[in-house]
């Protein structure tokens, strides 16, 4: 997903998820729902010729089946209503921020990924990951890649945290084909599996990215391996207590690649993500396959289901009871309701009504985000009345 929207309505493409943004508001100064900034914001019970946020003529009470186009009505708060960027009240458009992912890679290069199994293991894992670095649909997503074990000294196994916390491609956003593809093509399978400083060191390195990050946006770190840790004192039950240290904030993801991942499980629990996903190496093809998938899926558990509301027009101010969220998939469009404290788990609320910053979707509307595959799509539309689950307050008169 592009990281800003065009000032139009622009289709995006995130972990298969599809999310066009069209952020609309009334653009006169006679219809228009952002509020005065010396006076506060638009009055629920005030209207302008027909085309207000909230329905009716002016000083009369709200409508909630005014503001009718194309045979879809504006909505109204108090009822869950369709509305649509082609109603009267929507005609401009603006565009909006989604918050970027942050993904560190810790990639087994154990000797085990290679010798008879190179052609199904290293080679085609190598490939898959050349492919997401490089992949323009990977535009709002920032990653850094680290192997293990690393070999400095006499080819012994390195045991030493800080040599993993430092990766051998920095945070950098993507799509970089050449970063990536440069390091993977520097490394070769060899060594034992020290998967616990390992773990360590990718922890670390992902507490110094999400140190510098300030709007929320997510850290996780995605741990590649073949097979059960047994270097440097790992093993499954003590990198799954490291992955658990942090697994509040930093989850860690484990992608298991071939059979040999019995243990592969607990770590992933420790980090908050199990199970682990499973690569299958019968031939270099399913494994190529089964890792883009497994990264697609990791992609789309770590999307964020918050939406940065746009800057208004010069001398407005963004009126809360005036936007709307719309989910569509499979040719349905539905719009959903304002819960201001979730009750409502397909709903979504705001940041704060007082000074709002971002959209923040409900928990069960976004899973069913993250899980979309088909194409799915989320239009978030300023100025009409916005619709409330269950009959209650508008926003302004809301808990947040």
């Amino acid at each position: 997903m592009a990281r800003r929207a065009s000032l139009s309505s622009t289709s995006l493409c995130i972990a298969g998820v599809l999310v066009a943004v069209a952020a609309v508001a009334c653009g006169s100064s006679s219809d228009s729902t952002f509020g005065n900034p010396t006076g506060g914001g638009a009055d629920p019970n005030a209207g302008t010729s027909g085309n207000t946020a909230f329905g009716g003529t002016s000083g009369g009470a709200v409508d909630p089946n005014a503001g009718t186009s194309g045979g879809m009505t504006s909505g109204g708060v108090g009822a869950v209503k369709p509305v649509s960027a082609t109603d009267a009240c929507a005609s401009s458009n603006a565009g909006v921020d989604a918050l970027p992912i942050y993904l560190v890679f810790m990639v087994d290069k154990s000797g085990s990924m290679g010798g008879a199994e190179l052609g199904v293991k290293w080679t085609p894992a190598v490939a898959a990951l050349k492919s997401f670095f490089a992949d323009p649909t990977s535009s709002n997503i920032h990653a850094s890649l680290a192997f293990f074990a690393q070999s400095p000294n006499n080819n012994k196994v390195e045991c030493s945290v800080a040599s993993y916390a430092t990766p051998a491609v920095t945070m950098s956003a993507l799509p970089n084909a050449t970063a990536f593809a440069t390091a993977l093509d520097a490394n070769a399978p060899a060594g034992g599996t020290p998967t616990l400083p390992a773990e360590q060191g990718a922890v670390q390195y992902a507490q110094t990215v999400a140190t510098g990050l300030t709007a929320g946006e997510k850290v996780a770190v995605v741990l590649v391996t073949d097979g059960d840790p047994n270097d440097c004192g790992s093993s499954a039950a003590n990198v799954a207590a490291a992955a658990a240290t942090v697994a509040g904030t930093i989850k860690t993801y484990v992608i298991g690649v071939g059979p040999d991942a019995v243990n592969l499980d607990q770590i992933a629990t420790g980090g908050g993500t199990a199970p682990h996903i499973q690569v299958n190496t019968t031939s270099a093809a399913t494994t190529a396959a089964d890792l883009k998938t497994a990264i697609g899926k990791i992609k789309a558990a770590q999307l964020s289901c918050d939406y940065t509301l746009p800057p208004p027009p010069a001398g407005k101010t963004i009126d809360v009871n005036a936007v709307n969220v719309n989910y569509t998939t499979g040719g349905m469009t539905t719009t959903l309701g304002y819960s201001a404290d979730c009750s409502n788990a397909g709903g979504w609320h705001y940041d704060s009504t007082t000074a709002p910053t971002k959209i923040i979707m409900c928990p069960t509307i976004c899973t069913t985000l993250q899980n979309d595959t088909s194409g799915g799509k989320v239009d978030i539309v300023f100025g009409c009345s916005t619709a409330v689950t269950g009959g209650g307050p508008p926003p302004s008169m809301g808990p947040k």
